[in-house]
């Protein structure tokens, strides 16, 4: 939001112009990685996958592996119920999964591609701060094997703003 407002807006990231509504002032927000390593499990979460643009889940625990969900645009359901101004449902969906850990292994990702099979998922997203060499290999086997798509994005990547490249 902070490079809109600065690249598409003009607006400077300034208190004194903030004061008299001419900038903008970012507070509060996870800025760096230790500061992410500190929040508390459910909150980092619920950072992940915002991040995302996903939607949390409401439930924190025993929520089967699924810490949020994506609902890509392009899944957008036609308007249907009184005069088309509700949504019909739609179950084109992604999970996310979200772990506050340093590495991220092989039985973690078996894990999540136990999840994406039991819901029949074409894509899923994984969110760490890093990933082991197995993990990676036990992606892309998987990928090879049954054409589903694990993202594996790191908590650092989020933060450089390198998404768009990922998510394509």
């Amino acid at each position: 939001m902070a490079k809109r407002l600065r690249n598409v807006c003009g607006l400077a990231e300034d208190e004194k112009l903030w004061k008299i509504g001419r900038g903008f002032v970012v507070r509060d927000l996870p800025w760096s990685v230790e500061k992410l390593r500190a929040l508390p499990p459910f909150e980092f979460e619920n950072w992940a996958v915002i991040a995302l643009g996903g939607i949390p889940n409401k439930t924190q625990v025993g929520d089967h592996g699924i810490d949020g969900r994506i609902y890509p645009v392009s899944a957008t359901p036609e308007r249907q119920g009184k005069a088309k101004g509700e949504f019909e449902f739609t179950d084109v969906w992604y999970p996310i999964q979200v772990k506050q850990r340093d590495k991220v292994g092989t039985p973690d990702i078996r894990d999540f591609e136990g999840v994406l099979t039991m819901h029949e998922r074409t894509k899923g997203f994984y969110v760490a701060f890093d990933y082991s060499t197995d993990a990676l290999t036990e992606i892309g086997q998987f990928f090879r094997k049954t054409g589903v798509v694990i993202v594996a994005l790191t908590v650092q990547e989020i933060l450089d703003e390198q998404l768009a490249r990922k998510l394509a």
